[in-house]
């Protein structure tokens, strides 16, 4: 299964090379593509946090005694991005910044003023496609199991843990809005969940417990939205 997902993530590089996106001009450099990419996320309040970090990068860029600082903020961007895409989301702006990341890790003379490739405007039938299988891959190998409806005012969140698994092997941890999950045994190590939620939840209201026994032993999560009337797309934000 990973062989067959990392294969799909391949093929998918591939043909968004062949894509293009966004408004960007023939004559567009590194800069302005960024600029551009900023005011895409500036847009959208869930994406806040790749807004902060692609004017950071830029800020760095500008000075040229911060490359250093700089391609390490966008190589995080970069893989920030990706989970992004994992979900259908940003998909266009990750594969830039992949394309920029790649250039600059490799090209020391590449920079802010360089050029950058065009990307086609619509996704072909073959890229949704391929889109749809890394999605359906990424589900497939998460450690947990993610419910949840837009009327319902609670989630619920399975993880597979091991036959022997007791309630003083599990740690979970959250406030509004993040969540660590630890447990002993399991082979997800230090932790099996640890990020930020996609929106607040109410600490109050969440609780946890075991179920079911031997291969069907599962750690359930319940959690309660601060927001109701909301489907969360994941259980984590983009960025987390």
């Amino acid at each position: 299964q990973e062989g067959s997902s990392c294969r799909i993530r391949f093929r998918i590089r591939v043909l968004l090379r062949q894509e293009v996106g966004m408004a960007l001009s023939p004559d567009d450099t590194v800069e302005e593509a960024l600029t551009k990419i900023a005011a895409t996320f500036k847009s959208d309040e869930k994406a806040a946090e790749f807004a902060k970090l692609t004017d950071s990068v830029l800020e760095q860029f500008r000075d040229k005694d911060s490359r250093a600082t700089g391609l390490k903020q966008l190589i995080q961007l970069q893989d920030q991005l990706h989970i992004a895409r994992r979900m259908g989301n940003y998909v266009k702006e990750a594969n830039l910044v992949e394309s920029i990341t790649g250039r600059m890790r490799t090209d020391e003379t590449y920079g802010l003023k360089s050029m950058v490739p065009m990307v086609q405007a619509e996704q072909s039938d073959e890229m949704k496609e391929m889109i749809k299988m890394m999605q359906k891959a990424d589900l497939e190998s998460r450690p947990y199991e993610f419910l949840n409806t837009p009327d319902s005012e609670e989630i619920t969140v399975n993880i597979k843990v091991p036959p022997e698994t007791q309630m003083k092997d599990v740690t979970v941890k959250i406030t509004s809005t993040k969540i660590r999950v630890e447990v002993k045994g399991h082979e997800v190590q230090p932790c099996i969940i640890d990020g930020s939620f996609f929106k607040p939840v109410d600490p109050a209201g969440c609780d946890h417990h075991l179920e079911g026994s031997g291969d069907k032993r599962i750690l359930v999560l319940d959690l309660e939205k601060a927001t109701n009337g909301l489907k969360w797309p994941d259980l984590l934000q983009y960025a987390a």
